[in-house]
């Protein structure tokens, strides 16, 4: 039973020609029984009004009115009752009051006289034409009252107003997707070394060494290039290295396919070194090679400053012409040896010069997150929610409760790390929908993709709306989702 009380004030009124304003006195009105159902295209409002007490003067009379209200201002005024005192009870039933404006301002569903200081309850019942605005969300029943026939534009309201809950969306189940498990997001630390190896050898030396011909290599320095850029890498201690990619350059001299050879295994030695040292998988390093490190031997002749212009010109040309397998680059490197155009600059300069510094080594350090429970990111996603993949975002939410301010956060966060994921999206349309914030979730659903759980939340939106055709036919699209399968039939 839902009962409302308010006191309420009777501004007397005379049936008159002069209409004297009667005392206003406090009065008390309660509406027992209040039922608000649809049938047969009918919204159908009904309620007790107890009148038990409420005292009117003779000459007094008051109009009680159900309004339907909708949040864009709409409004349907049902008919109302009018409860009179004794001589305006009969002036009614004579008819000698249909004149009047105050009359003519209400749709009189009934009338009764008011017998003071007894116990009296009428029984109201209606129905109006089912409008679409009335089955949004927002809609509601005032009970106002009227005690000078002006109508119930301003009329004071009997008790709070009440939701119609006609539209099923804020009960309809909404899903959210468990994000795909991803390989983390890894930041990369790139450096290059120029680590030194005898001359047709592809053995890596840690330590000094001396080669056959009397060379001295000593490589610790630029280990300790690399290795300086991992600790760096790791300084974050929530951190550990997903993996090195190594990539050696060779210079043009010598067979192509020879070239090849030296710098792929070259490259092999260093990542296998670097693999031992830092105790990982070897499948963690990986290596590559530029056989021939034309690129910048080209960005070299670009900006030297001792030759002249004819021989820069001539340079890039050479360096410029296509090439389609290895006997061409060979052909290049012929060229610069013996041509006449080149082959003092190859001697003095080029050789002995610019090649050595195009021997060199590049190396990319990736890191990712350690493995963690979700306690754990639960503090990271506070501080570097960018080292989380969305699957980990998504099992810290749901360390809260769903719809809470804390869940909706991390949420939100997910959504401005992963902007166009459509489970990103569709997992934050799906909160703001569960919030009543049916635009944000209809914005968000045009990233989200075409699964089942976007048409059960589309569904849901179009609900809102009032819009229930449609609703049925996105839910009927999601399939065997059976949420959307329940939905359905809340909406039938």
């Amino acid at each position: 039973m839902k009962t409302i009380y308010t006191a309420i004030a009777l501004l007397a009124c005379t049936a008159t020609a002069g209409r004297a304003a009667a005392e206003e006195r406090a009065t008390r009105v309660a509406a027992e029984n209040v039922s608000v159902a649809t049938a047969d295209g009918s919204l159908n409002i009904s309620a007790d009004f107890v009148l038990d007490s409420l005292s009117l003067r003779s000459n007094s009379q008051i109009f009680i009115t159900p309004v339907v209200r909708g949040g864009a201002g709409e409004e349907t005024v049902l008919p109302s009752l009018l409860v009179s005192g004794r001589n305006m009870h009969y002036a009614y039933e004579r008819g000698s009051l249909r004149g009047f404006d105050d009359i003519r301002r209400h749709d009189i569903l009934r009338e009764v006289r008011r017998d003071n200081g007894r116990p009296q309850r009428v029984a109201y019942l209606t129905s109006t034409p089912l409008q679409k605005w009335m089955r949004l969300a927002d809609v509601r029943v005032a009970f106002v009252y009227d005690s000078c026939g002006c109508g119930v534009a301003g009329a004071p309201v009997i008790a709070d107003e009440i939701p119609l809950n006609l539209n099923p969306a804020k009960e309809m189940r909404k899903v959210m997707q468990t994000p795909a498990v991803t390989e983390l997001p890894v930041e990369i630390h790139e450096g290059r070394a120029r680590v030194q190896f005898e001359v047709d050898r592809t053995e890596l030396h840690a330590e000094p060494y001396v080669c056959r011909n009397g060379q001295r290599i000593d490589n610790r320095a630029q280990l300790k290039m690399i290795d300086d850029s991992v600790k760096y890498a790791l300084t974050d201690p929530n951190v550990e290295i997903a993996g090195i990619d190594i990539c050696g350059y060779a210079s043009p001299e010598s067979p192509y396919l020879h070239n090849e050879y030296l710098a792929t295994n070259r490259s092999r030695a260093l990542a296998e070194y670097l693999a031992d040292r830092y105790h990982l998988p070897r499948e963690k390093c990986t290596y590559s090679s530029v056989p021939e490190n034309w690129k910048e031997f080209r960005e070299q002749v670009v900006e030297n400053k001792e030759i002249t212009d004819r021989q820069r010109t001539d340079l890039l040309e050479l360096i410029d012409r296509p090439v389609y397998g290895p006997s061409d680059y060979d052909a290049k490197e012929k060229e610069l040896k013996t041509s006449p155009k080149f082959a003092g600059l190859y001697r003095t300069k080029i050789l002995p010069q610019w090649f050595p510094r195009l021997r060199a080594t590049t190396f990319a350090i990736s890191t990712h997150l350690r493995p963690m429970s979700d306690q754990q990111l639960a503090k990271i996603i506070e501080t570097t929610p960018e080292k989380m993949s969305l699957n980990q975002m998504f099992r810290v939410a749901r360390l809260y409760p769903e719809g809470s301010d804390e869940f909706n956060r991390v949420i939100d966060i997910a959504l401005r790390h992963y902007p166009d994921s459509e489970t990103a999206n569709l997992n934050a349309a799906a909160a703001y929908a569960a919030r009543g914030d049916y635009d944000r979730a209809e914005q968000l659903l045009a990233k989200s993709g075409d699964s089942p759980e976007a048409w059960n939340l589309r569904g849901i939106i179009l609900t809102s709306k009032g819009e229930f055709e449609q609703a049925a036919e996105c839910f009927r699209k999601a399939g065997n989702l059976p949420e959307a399968a329940k939905n359905l039939d809340r909406l039938k």
